[in-house]
């Protein structure tokens, strides 16, 4: 379990692909140090499983069904990550429950700069409109951000400038893939009707 509150950026400095996993080596300096074999940790809203760490780079391992499912498989060296060790009992959440399980990926529609903070439009997949609610919560690679407006083809999020500059939204552009969440207690709720 997470909360979206991005501990790190973090740079794609390996990827080795087969037919059933890709593995992946992501450069590091805080995760890295606090970080153990075997922990759970946010890859851009992806729960991986550390797999070995030396030299501050942190590996993983990817099925085939969760690299088809997220934007992993778009992941290119020097790329940038979002990354969030898994949350602790006494940790603060600050954001909201993220489990790291991605429902879809989906593409930025607009990116609007707002006077002193930017607005996104993320394409709404017709399936998942009945998780997204205004003022609700959505986790966009690995990210706790609020739903201000609903349409049936797009929500927007408001990025402030902290988020913006301290996450891999600041280097996303129209037409960019991003890892969605929908708001666990919605879909909760939606599987007990």
């Amino acid at each position: 379990m997470f909360t979206g509150i991005v501990r790190e950026l973090g740079t794609v400095e390996k990827i080795s692909k087969s037919s059933t996993l890709t593995k992946i080596g992501i450069n590091s300096k805080a995760v890295f140090k606090e970080a153990a074999v075997s922990d759970s940790i946010s890859v851009d809203g992806v729960c991986l499983t550390l797999t070995d760490k030396k030299n501050s780079i942190l590996y993983f391992d990817a099925v085939k069904p969760t690299v088809e499912k997220t934007n992993l498989k778009r992941l290119k060296v020097r790329d940038f990550v979002n990354l969030e060790p898994a949350l602790e009992i006494g940790d603060k959440l600050g954001g909201h429950f993220v489990s790291g399980h991605i429902d879809c990926e989906t593409k930025i529609k607009k990116i609007i700069k707002k006077n002193n903070y930017w607005q996104l439009e993320i394409n709404l997949p017709v399936n998942f409109r009945k998780y997204v609610v205004d003022n609700g919560s959505v986790s966009l690679n690995g990210i706790s951000l609020t739903v201000k407006k609903v349409t049936p083809r797009f929500f927007t999020v408001d990025i402030i400038p902290f988020t913006y500059e301290n996450t891999s939204l600041k280097y996303k552009r129209i037409g960019s893939w991003v890892n969605v969440e929908f708001d666990y207690l919605l879909k909760c709720r939606d599987n007990h009707k």
